[in-house]
């Protein structure tokens, strides 16, 4: 099958020995829309429009200081971000202000509880997130497509090491919406058999690796089992930086 700007991608991360080729395919998503963020675009009215609103959540807040790319522009971001949150919050206690000094318990529940739903929904509402969000599902959309026109792209796929626990959860979600009835038969059973192979490998390198510290398996190969622990860890929470 010709590869396309689409398929490409979805394509490599497959190609990949990993534990969980979505991993790769978000983990390279994320490097690029932080650059974007970052980049020209942080001076761009509409980009500027949407980071004063949504804002980022605190990995990505995190992620965007330590990328070090152009701090003046996150700085810049962060102030008009700051002003329009500030504006919001004054807001709400002025909404509240003249009910609470009357000193009674309701009206100070009130106003805290408007108040700790803003402070809510600054650490669920992302920038970052929300692009990436929209760019993963096309990215489910063209995997499904593969795998169902593509004989070699699904051979990739059932002789891979599985997926994180995440991304096998939206795997399974996007299936509903992209395969018939039949073909999500398939998938599944499919899916199953791979990650619960998959699993068990994983399970034995960490046990082994246990064992490891056994003064009798001092001198014994590690195998496969040096790196189990964070390989184990992003297989349950998706890909970390362990640096």
């Amino acid at each position: 099958m010709k590869e396309t700007i689409y398929t490409i991608p979805v394509n490599d991360a497959f190609a990949t020995d990993c534990e969980c080729p979505i991993c790769l395919l978000e983990k390279d998503l994320e490097e690029k829309t932080l650059s974007f963020i970052l980049g020209p675009s942080s001076m761009e009215p509409d980009t500027r429009v949407a980071t004063n609103e949504i804002g980022f959540c605190r990995r990505h807040m995190k992620q965007l200081y330590l990328k070090r790319q152009n701090v003046l522009g996150l700085s810049l971001v962060l102030d008009t971000h700051l002003q329009h949150q500030m504006d919001l919050y004054q807001e709400i206690v002025k909404k509240h202000i003249k009910d609470v000094k009357k000193t009674t318990k309701i009206n100070s529940g009130k106003m805290i509880d408007d108040l700790s739903d803003f402070f809510l929904s600054l650490e669920s509402s992302c920038e970052v997130c929300n692009k990436m969000n929209s760019t993963m599902e096309r990215y489910f959309d063209v995997f499904y497509w593969m795998y169902d026109k593509d004989p070699s792209f699904r051979k990739k796929v059932v002789e891979s090491k599985g997926f994180c626990l995440r991304h096998y959860q939206q795997l399974l979600q996007f299936a509903k919406n992209n395969l018939s009835r039949k073909k999500l038969t398939t998938f599944t059973l499919e899916m199953n058999t791979l990650m619960s192979h998959n699993m068990e490998r994983i399970l034995n390198d960490v046990q082994w690796f246990a064992q490891k510290f056994d003064h009798r398996n001092e001198k014994a190969s590690w195998k496969t089992s040096e790196d189990a622990v964070p390989r184990t860890i992003e297989k349950f929470i998706s890909y970390c930086d362990f640096k």
